[in-house]
This record gives C-alpha cells, sequence and structure tokens, in this order.
C-alpha cells in the first residue's frame, strides 16, 4: 500500500506538465509562485532616471548605507528611518547619494534575489530526482511484492528505501513553503526602500 508521501513524490514528478501549458514553466521550478528569474529597476523605481553603472561602492557612506539596509534582520521601518535620515545627512549632495543608495539596493537585492531563485531550482531539481527514485523503486517494491517466489528480506529493504527516500523528499517539501516566499520578500523591501527614497527625492 503506498504511503502519502509516496503519492505525493510520484505526483510531483508528472504535475509541472500537467498544472500549465506547454512552456508556460520551468518544469524544475518547485513554487507555486509564477518564477520570474529577474527583477527590473523600473520595476521597482518609478524616480528620477537612475544611472545603473553608478560606482556607488566607491561612495563609503552610500555603500555602508547600502549593505545594513539590504539585512532582512533589519526591520523594513526601521530601514525607512534610517534612509531618512541619510537624506537628512546628505546636505547639498542629497539627490546625487540618493540615487546611488537606489541603485545599491537594486544591485545588492535583486542579486540576493536571483542567487535565491538558481538555489530553488537547484532545489526543484533535486525533488523531481527523488520524486522519480521514489517511483521507480516503489514500481521494483510491487513487482517483489507480486513474485510468489521472491525473497521477502528483498521486499523488506525495498519496501524499507521507499519509505525513507519518500521521508526524506516530503521533509523538503515542507520547507518549500517558506522558501519560496522569499524572492517575494526581498523584492517587497526592494521596492518599500525605492518608494522612500523617491519620497526624499520629492
Amino acid at each position: 500500500m503506498r504511503t502519502p508521501i509516496v503519492l505525493a513524490a510520484m505526483l510531483f514528478v508528472a504535475a509541472p506538465a500537467e498544472a500549465a501549458p506547454p512552456g508556460a514553466r520551468d518544469p524544475d521550478w518547485p513554487c507555486q509562485q509564477i518564477k520570474v528569474p529577474q527583477l527590473s529597476l523600473a520595476s521597482v523605481w518609478s524616480g528620477p532616471p537612475l544611472d545603473e553603472q553608478t560606482a556607488w561602492e566607491q561612495d563609503q557612506e552610500v555603500a555602508s548605507a547600502v549593505h545594513r539596509l539590504v539585512q532582512r534582520r533589519v526591520p523594513v521601518e526601521e530601514a525607512q528611518d534610517d534612509i531618512r535620515s541619510f537624506a537628512k545627512q546628505a546636505g547639498d549632495q542629497k539627490r546625487q547619494k540618493l540615487q546611488a543608495l537606489a541603485v545599491g539596493l537594486f544591485s545588492v537585492l535583486n542579486a540576493e534575489r536571483e542567487s535565491v531563485i538558481a538555489g530553488l531550482d537547484r532545489f526543484g531539481r533535486r525533488q523531481k530526482q527523488l520524486a522519480e527514485a521514489v517511483r521507480a523503486d516503489n514500481a521494483k517494491l510491487r513487482a517483489l511484492q507480486a513474485d510468489a517466489g521472491s525473497d521477502s528480506g528483498d521486499a523488506s529493504r525495498m519496501a524499507d528505501q521507499v519509505t525513507w527516500e519518500a521521508r526524506v523528499f516530503d521533509e523538503r517539501h515542507q520547507t518549500l513553503s517558506y522558501v519560496c516566499d522569499v524572492p517575494a520578500r526581498i523584492e517587497q523591501r526592494l521596492f518599500t526602500l525605492a518608494q522612500t527614497i523617491q519620497q526624499q527625492l520629492e
């Protein structure tokens, strides 16, 4: 009898092809959210034109602010207050520094988001491979159980293997709901901070 996690693993292999029209999604993508590999600056910024080639790292004040603001352990409200303080302290260089800050935030957070997306791709491929292994081993187990001349020890060992593989699959799968939300949380933080910078430029 198949356990729920064995069935879940087997369904994981078949689901991508059946859940969406051909070409509509990456078959290895493990999340329900639509995969957007990269962000564009225009998707989070509607203020004055920015030069994405700005050497923001060369301005120590800007670079320090960027590296603090991108940290998710810093509450977004606190990060917004930091931006307002940064704008006040920038003096007559306010516009230049705030625009460099916006470029820096986009550069770092977009790269972080891309890294998470790549990690999810790898995770999806591993889960797909594991699900295929569960399905193949489950088929072997059924064959052993149906063969009256097979060794009961072989069937028992194969059942243990299928159960273990399925449990690993399930434990990994349970982390997805959190991890799949990370790109969206990064995007939301970037958008909120970019909007705060724009407000200081008005």
